[in-house]
C-alpha cells in the first residue's frame, strides 16, 4: 500500500525521534557504566588505599612507642602502644570490609596474623633480647610488605577500573558521533526521498496541465506517486478526457454547421455574381453597391468556413496532402503579389530576401502556400501604416554541409505580442489582446492551420515577438519530409 502524503511528511520526524531516542539510551548506558566505575574509585578503592597508607603510618607508631616502653620501661609508652595497636585493628577491619577480591583477603588475613604476633612479643614479660627484636622486626617489615602489597593491588585496580572508564567513554563518543552522522545522513536521505517521491509526480502533473492548457495531447501519470496525488490526477486526467469530448463535439458541431452552411452561401454568392453581371436585369448604381457589400461579405464568410473545415480535417488527421518538387522563392513571390495591392492601399512596405541557394523542396506547393498567405495576412493586420513587412527564406546546412532544411521568417514591425501570449498564438479561435485595438478583426484560424500544416510536413513554426518593436514568425521545412 503507498504512503499518503501526512505519512511520508510524519516518517522522517519519527525516525529522527526514534534514532535520538536510541542514541540517548545509549549515551546513558555508558555514561551508567562510566558513573559506577568512578563511584568505585572514589568509594571503594581510594577509600581502601587511603586507609591501606594509614595503616602503615599507625603500625610504625605502634612500632616506635612499643620499642621505647621496652628499652625505658615506660608506662607512657605502652599505653600509647596499646592505643595505636587498637587503631590498626580498627583499620584492618575496615580494609577487610572494603576488600572485595580473594588476593586482598589473604594479605589482610597475614597482617592480621602478623600484627597478632608483634603484639604478643611485645605483651611477654620475658627480657628484651636480641633474639626477641631480630624477630619484631621481621614481623614489622612482613607487616609493612604486605600492607604495601595491599596498595600496589589496590592502586592497580584504580588504574585498571580508570582506564576501562576513559575506553568506554571514547568508544562511547565515537559511537555516538558515527550514530548521529549516520541518523542525520540516513535523514536527509529519507527527507530527499520522500520530497522527491511526492515532487515528482506533482511536477509531472504540472507540466501535463500546461499541456493540456496549450491544447496539447495528456498522457497518464506513469510514475509511483501517494494516493492523494494519484486521486487528483485521477480526476485530472477525468477532466481532461471531458473536455477532449467537449472540444471533439464542438469541432464536430462547428464543422458539421459550416458545412451546412456552404450550400446556401455557395448559392448567395451565385446570385449576387448573377445581379452584379446585370443577367436578370439592370441595377441603379444603389443596388449594385449593396450586392458588392453581400458579396464581399459572403467571400470572407466563405473564407472562414473553409478555414474552419480544413482545420476539423487537420485535426482528425483527415487532411490529405499532394507532397511535389516545390521551389518555395516562387510561392513566397505569389504570397506577396496576393497581399500586393492592400499593402500599397496601407502604405505597408512588403519585400523578400531569399537565398539564391534556396533548394527545390518536396511539399504540398498549395498548402505552404496557404501557411505564407496566413503569415502576411496577419503580419499586414497589425502592421501600422508606414511600416515593413520583410520575408526571408535561407537553406539551414547540416553538419555535412548539405542543406536539409530551409528556414522563413515572416518579420513585421506591429505592435508586437504579449510574452503571456506567446504560447497561446497557434491556438484555434484564439485572439490575442492586440485585437482589440484593430478595425477589423479575424477568425483566430490562421496561425492554428499554419501550425498543423508545417507539422504535416515534418516542419517547425514558432514566434519571436517584443511589445512595441514587432513579431517574427519562423518555420522550417525539411527538404525531404
Amino acid at each position: 500500500m503507498k504512503l499518503t502524503i501526512f505519512r511520508r511528511i510524519i516518517m522522517v520526524p519519527s525516525i529522527l525521534l526514534v534514532s535520538i531516542v536510541v542514541m540517548g539510551l545509549y549515551a546513558v548506558t555508558y555514561l551508567d557504566r562510566i558513573t559506577e566505575l568512578n563511584t568505585q574509585i572514589l568509594s571503594v578503592d581510594i577509600a581502601c588505599t587511603q586507609e591501606a597508607k594509614r595503616l602503615v603510618k599507625t603500625f610504625l607508631a605502634e612500632m616506635r612507642n612499643a620499642e621505647k616502653s621496652l628499652v625505658l620501661q615506660d608506662l607512657e609508652f605502652y599505653t600509647a602502644s596499646r592505643e595505636a595497636r587498637k587503631d590498626v585493628r580498627e583499620s584492618l577491619n575496615r580494609i577487610a570490609a572494603l576488600a572485595d577480591i580473594g588476593r586482598e583477603m589473604e594479605l589482610i588475613a597475614k597482617l592480621r596474623a602478623l600484627h597478632g604476633r608483634y603484639g604478643a612479643d611485645v605483651d611477654m614479660g620475658a627480657p628484651d633480647t636480641e633474639a626477641r627484636k631480630q624477630m619484631r622486626m621481621e614481623t614489622g617489615d612482613g607487616l609493612i610488605e604486605n600492607t604495601n602489597e595491599l596498595i600496589r593491588i589496590r592502586e592497580q585496580i584504580i588504574q585498571n577500573k580508570t582506564t576501562t572508564a576513559r575506553d568506554e567513554a571514547v568508544t562511547a563518543s565515537g559511537a555516538i558521533a558515527w550514530f548521529a552522522i549516520a541518523g542525520t545522513v540516513l535523514a536527509f536521505l529519507l527527507a530527499y526521498i520522500q520530497a522527491r517521491s511526492i515532487s515528482r509526480p506533482l511536477d509531472r502533473l504540472a507540466r501535463e496541465m500546461r499541456r493540456l492548457g496549450r491544447g496539447e495531447p495528456v498522457s497518464p501519470l506513469a510514475i509511483p506517486a501517494p494516493p492523494e496525488v494519484r486521486e487528483l490526477a485521477a480526476t485530472f486526467y477525468s477532466m481532461a478526457e471531458e473536455l477532449a469530448e467537449l472540444d471533439r463535439l464542438k469541432s464536430d458541431f462547428t464543422a458539421h454547421v459550416s458545412h451546412e452552411l456552404r450550400t446556401p452561401l455557395t448559392a448567395i454568392r451565385e446570385g449576387t455574381a448573377l445581379m452584379l453581371e446585370g443577367i436578370p436585369g439592370s441595377l441603379t448604381p444603389e443596388q449594385a453597391e449593396i450586392l458588392q457589400v453581400v458579396r464581399d461579405h459572403s467571400e470572407r464568410l466563405n473564407a472562414a468556413i473553409s478555414s474552419i473545415l480544413d482545420l476539423h480535417k487537420m485535426e482528425v488527421a483527415m487532411m490529405e496532402y499532394d507532397f511535389a518538387p516545390c521551389d518555395l522563392s516562387t510561392v513566397i513571390r505569389k504570397s506577396l503579389e496576393n497581399i500586393g495591392l492592400i499593402a500599397e492601399k496601407r502604405r505597408v512596405n512588403v519585400d523578400a530576401a531569399c537565398s539564391r541557394k534556396l533548394p527545390i523542396i518536396h511539399a504540398d506547393e498549395r498548402r505552404i502556400q496557404q501557411v505564407l498567405d496566413n503569415l502576411l495576412s496577419n503580419a499586414l493586420k497589425f502592421t501600422p501604416e508606414g511600416g515593413r513587412i520583410r520575408v526571408q527564406a535561407n537553406p539551414l546546412p547540416s553538419a555535412s554541409g548539405k542543406a536539409r532544411q530551409v528556414e522563413v521568417r515572416v518579420s513585421d514591425n506591429g505592435g508586437g505580442i504579449p510574452e503571456s501570449d506567446l504560447e497561446k498564438v497557434f491556438t484555434k479561435f484564439y485572439q490575442s489582446h492586440q485585437h482589440g485595438v484593430q478595425k477589423s478583426r479575424g477568425t483566430g484560424l490562421g496561425l492554428a492551420i499554419a501550425h498543423h500544416v508545417v507539422q504535416a510536413h515534418g516542419g517547425e513554426i514558432r514566434v519571436e515577438s517584443r511589445v512595441g518593436k514587432g513579431s517574427t514568425f519562423i518555420f522550417s521545412l525539411p527538404v525531404n519530409p
